[in-house]
């Protein structure tokens, strides 16, 4: 059936004490709930969890009224009087079809559907203290047969909803004695000529993207490169070409146009502006190449300024590990004998990589390098890196076939437990499903040189380097 969800949580609520949480749920939530309790009973589903609720309502006026007298009740709270932090609630409200069914747990009904979730994703973009709503919510408010009076509506435009659920047309609900909010208008107007985004790529420049992108061989890419005129071109499409490169082991020529990419600039009112200078994707693209040239200081430098930036993403950390691991096992592009490996350095780069796993458990990539960094260092270490391959298995075999990173991985947990035959078979398979790149290729390759090193297992490995030739 169709009806109106309300989501909402409060704002300062995960800062609350111990004893300020046993006030709020012993002292204010009782009474709260005597005031809403007509409309809780009017509700086709209610459920709570913390400091957050949803609400189904058949009627739309019963919809609008709980927003409202809940956002007033919360704002109007003499909280200072028992002795908690200001509590401020976000509203979110969504018009759509959903379906019920019997919660068997909870012995009651309850709800479900996609317009449950887009609320869900409406209440954290929604201003504290504030009602946001749909589109769909305010149109079927206005067509109600008796009309609701004495509430208003204020377009806030386009807003993208949380955990990339897409963009919806926002409304703010308020009582029409209400002052409208000048910040609404200020978020509606288009500033985007004060910083004016880079050009995107021609038609012409994204055709020849697509050519480079599909070269038969390196050489084949190398000669055209070098016919290359960047001048006049985009940055968009010198970022590309510089990828690319990358792709096809051609680091220095993806550093070269790495670094003209980030003189590329707009003219604002006389002013130059380098739009590429501290773009992420640019800046991981120059840690990579800058990575399989040795410039390990300069590539660390990179990502720790990404980190600090804010991309603290499970992919910089790693990134991070990565430069750590090199600088470890690396003199002048040679692998080390393990005796003169830095191993604190190699310590550091293990923990980097648990702490990339801890953020994004999901994330396969720096999971494998724990268990490589484990059975390198060895010892008491050396059974956790099997343990953790089998982990791997057990995890994400289900996943094969996904892509070659996927698939190489799975590879390599099958070498870290020694079944050589297992790893070499699912790596010719991932080879020939998804005929990876030469980089692809290498940063395998590349991996399993270091465990075959520092493990005295070249001889096992020998044929799975062979077949990435």
């Amino acid at each position: 059936m169709n009806g109106y969800v309300i989501f909402s949580d409060l704002k300062g609520f995960s800062k609350l004490s111990e004893p300020e949480l046993r006030i709020f749920y012993k002292e204010v939530m009782p009474e709260l709930s005597i005031q809403l309790k007509p409309l809780i009973d009017r509700a086709s589903v209610w459920n709570t969890w913390g400091d957050a609720f949803v609400a189904v309502f058949e009627y739309g006026r019963d919809a609008v009224e709980i927003s409202l007298l809940y956002r007033n009740l919360l704002r109007d709270y003499k909280y200072e009087n028992v002795g908690i932090k200001k509590l401020i609630p976000r509203i979110a409200g969504h018009y759509g079809e959903f379906e019920y069914f019997q919660d068997t747990w909870l012995d009651r009904r309850n709800v479900l559907g996609t317009n449950i979730n887009t609320t869900a994703r409406i209440e954290p973009i929604t201003r504290p203290g504030e009602v946001f709503v749909t589109k769909q919510f305010k149109e079927a408010i206005e067509q109600l047969p008796e009309k609701i009076t004495r509430v208003a509506f204020d377009e806030l435009g386009e807003i993208e909803l949380a955990k990339n659920f897409g963009e919806r047309e926002i409304f703010r609900l308020y009582s029409s004695d209400e002052p409208k909010q000048i910040i609404d208008r200020v978020l509606k107007t288009d500033l985007s000529w004060a910083l004016p985004e880079p050009p995107i790529m021609t038609e012409e420049e994204n055709k020849t993207i697509e050519f480079y992108k599909k070269a038969p061989s390196g050489d084949v890419l190398q000669r055209s490169i070098k016919q290359e005129h960047i001048e006049g071109r985009s940055g968009q499409y010198i970022m590309e070409l510089a990828d690319i490169c990358k792709e096809f082991g051609f680091y220095n020529e993806a550093i070269d146009l790495i670094r003209d990419a980030e003189n590329y600039y707009l003219d604002v009112n006389d002013i130059k502006v380098y739009p590429f200078r501290h773009q992420k994707r640019l800046l991981k693209i120059k840690a990579n190449c800058l990575t399989r040239v040795g410039g390990y200081e300069e590539a660390a430098d990179i990502v720790y300024g990404l980190w600090q930036l804010g991309a603290k993403d499970s992919d910089t950390l790693s990134m991070l590990a990565a430069q750590y691991k090199r600088r470890a096992l690396y003199e002048e592009g040679e692998l080390l004998s393990f005796d003169k490996v830095g191993l604190e350095l190699l310590k550091r780069a293990r923990d980097l990589y648990l702490e990339a796993f801890r953020l994004n458990i999901e994330d396969y990539y720096p999971a494998i390098n724990v268990a490589y960094l484990y059975k390198i260092i060895g010892g008491m270490e050396a059974g956790r890196g099997t343990k953790l391959a089998n982990y791997i298995i057990q995890a994400w075999s289900n996943k094969q076939g996904e892509s070659w990173w996927m698939d190489a991985t799975l590879a390599e947990a099958e070498l870290l437990q020694d079944d050589f035959e297992s790893a070499l078979e699912l790596l010719n398979i991932a080879i020939r499903r998804h005929n990876p790149s030469v980089f692809d290729k290498k940063a395998t390759s590349e991996q399993l040189k270091i465990y075959a090193h520092f493990t005295n297992k070249l001889e096992n490995v020998a044929p799975l380097l062979n077949i990435l030739e």
